[in-house]
């Protein structure tokens, strides 16, 4: 627990960072024709990268500015760190951006982070602990048929695979109460814990972007898997995070796409 609250006053200090730079001007350098990083994310990141390393020194960091993908699997110690999770929320002054953090140890996660300094929402789970907002309790939904459900989800940087997603989100919108699109995985993940969404899908994720939302996804009740149902790891990249009563109704809908 003290190595967690240490943790949490880190992620509040670099808060302070990422609320600096939502509100001047900033330098965005492109990593590709749309995926856009600022100084706020490097100076972030180094900043949660060199503290942490303090308390966990035996741990891998893999951070998304530095990161080295020969790392990238769960075995062993990990620390996944989004300095800045919905950067072009952040470059356009869209309140939704977030710290996220999530620590794994040999396949299990031990306890993940999201902070959005924007809204001054704090989500935080350890294992078997539950999860918390600002200190509360927090669980998913039971809402229990897909018609009644307010989904979240993103789309990629990468355009190439746009057709076969919209035609997804199709059958979402006709057969859900809505969808809804904020522009950061870590706090849909951790929306959809709180409640505030029932559902939450994505393809194309990395894993620094689900890392710390998916353990308090997980601890609040939830289920997350694939978006073929098998077990999700880390290093997976399509994502469903749902309440119990959905999931199966929500595979077997995407399921009927793919026939």
């Amino acid at each position: 627990v003290c190595m967690n609250q240490d943790i949490k006053d880190i992620i509040y200090q670099a808060g302070n960072i990422v609320k600096e730079g939502f509100y001047s001007n900033k330098n965005i350098i492109f990593k590709g024709n749309v995926d856009l990083v600022t100084e706020y994310d490097v100076k972030c990141e180094k900043f949660l990268k060199d503290k942490i390393i303090k308390i966990l020194p035996n741990f891998d960091i893999i951070a998304e500015e530095s990161h080295k993908e020969a790392i990238w699997g769960c075995n062993g110690k990990k620390i996944f760190i989004d300095p800045i999770d919905g950067t072009t929320n952040f470059v356009h002054g869209i309140p939704f951006v977030a710290i996220s953090i999530g620590i794994f140890e040999d396949n299990q996660y031990k306890s993940g982070f999201v902070y959005n300094p924007i809204l001054d929402e704090f989500f935080i789970a350890e294992h078997s602990k539950g999860a918390f907002f600002n200190d509360n309790k927090i669980q998913v939904t039971s809402t229990t048929s897909l018609i009644n459900a307010l989904i979240a989800t993103g789309f990629p940087y990468d355009r190439e695979n746009i057709p076969n997603i919209l035609n997804l989100f199709q059958e979402v919108v006709i057969n859900t109460r809505g969808v809804r699109r904020l522009g950061a995985a870590s706090i849909d993940l951790c929306y959809t814990a709180k409640g505030i969404f029932d559902l939450y899908y994505e393809t194309q994720l990395k894993p620094w972007d689900m890392a710390g939302g998916m353990i308090i996804m997980q601890e609040a009740g939830g289920i997350v898997t694939h978006l073929d149902g098998k077990d999700h790891f880390v290093d997976s990249d399509t994502i469903i995070a749902s309440n119990p009563y959905l999931h199966k109704e929500f595979i077997s809908l995407l399921s009927n796409i793919n026939k």
